[in-house]
């Protein structure tokens, strides 16, 4: 058969059309142990973001719609700010590890284990440097240089967290999700410095973990979508009528 633009465009249409890598987001919850180890009201002052900003106008309206909860951090405020200096990361893969088996006749393989591997997040970093300074932190309080003592994961100083990354479609609608249960950060990649270097930095932060789960499709998530676009502002000012005059999907007003 023939190769038809046409066909190839009405099957991604049915679709949806094309997702983009861009349009991601990846809540990062600190845990409360590493929060109080690196002093939650001095970050907070360095950022400058009460954790209000973040929370008024996507929990209330969250809340008025029912949408699926998203993990809680010790700080809010922090999670947030690292979900927008976040500029790259990846959906992970995991891999069935099998051994070969014999019955009768030819060999077969057989899987016993389900294996993951380490994910890598890279973040913008600022002039404050707090984004190196978090991780450097993070990675000590699991185990502290002066004492080389490794430190017990669970329980209530636990160095744990559960990290989330979303992929949405253009109009901001989450159409997948992965959940890294039990990760912690193990690797601070090199930063290199130069004078002919007219750039910024990048930090790359590698994680473990023992397993992901996939995050089921959530309901269209108005709240943060307006508050994404719009703003905190305009969103306060339009979302309620905005909430009562959606009556409909917005898939019907896909450009494809």
């Amino acid at each position: 058969m023939s190769f038809l633009p046409q066909l190839f465009l009405s099957n991604i249409k049915k679709k949806g059309g094309p997702a983009r890598p861009s349009r991601f987001e990846l809540i990062l919850p600190i845990p409360s142990y590493i929060g109080r180890s690196i002093g939650n009201s001095v970050i907070e002052r360095i950022l400058n973001f009460p954790n209000s900003i973040f929370n008024d106008i996507s929990s209330v309206i969250n809340n008025a719609i029912s949408t699926s909860d998203t993990p809680q951090s010790a700080n809010p405020a922090i999670s947030r700010y690292l979900a927008l200096q976040c500029e790259a990361t990846e959906l992970p893969g995991k891999t069935l590890v099998t051994q070969d088996a014999k019955v009768y006749g030819p060999t077969f393989k057989i899987p016993y284990q389900t294996q993951y591997g380490e994910i890598t997040f890279t973040f913008v970093c600022t002039n404050e440097f707090y984004e190196r300074k978090l991780f450097d932190t993070w990675i000590n309080a699991i185990m502290p240089t002066d004492t080389n003592n490794l430190r017990y994961p669970k329980g209530n100083n636990t160095y744990y967290t559960n990290v989330t990354i979303l992929q949405y479609d253009d109009f901001i609608r989450q159409i997948y999700g992965i959940r890294l249960i039990d990760a912690f950060p193990i690797g601070i990649a090199s930063q290199p410095l130069s004078w002919a270097e007219e750039g910024f930095h990048r930090l790359s932060i590698q994680f473990a973990y023992q397993k992901f789960e996939t995050i089921p499709n959530a309901e269209y998530n108005i709240g943060q979508a307006v508050t994404t676009l719009l703003g905190d502002d305009s969103a306060r000012r339009f979302l309620p009528g905005l909430v009562r005059g959606v009556t409909g999907s917005i898939s019907n007003f896909l450009p494809f």
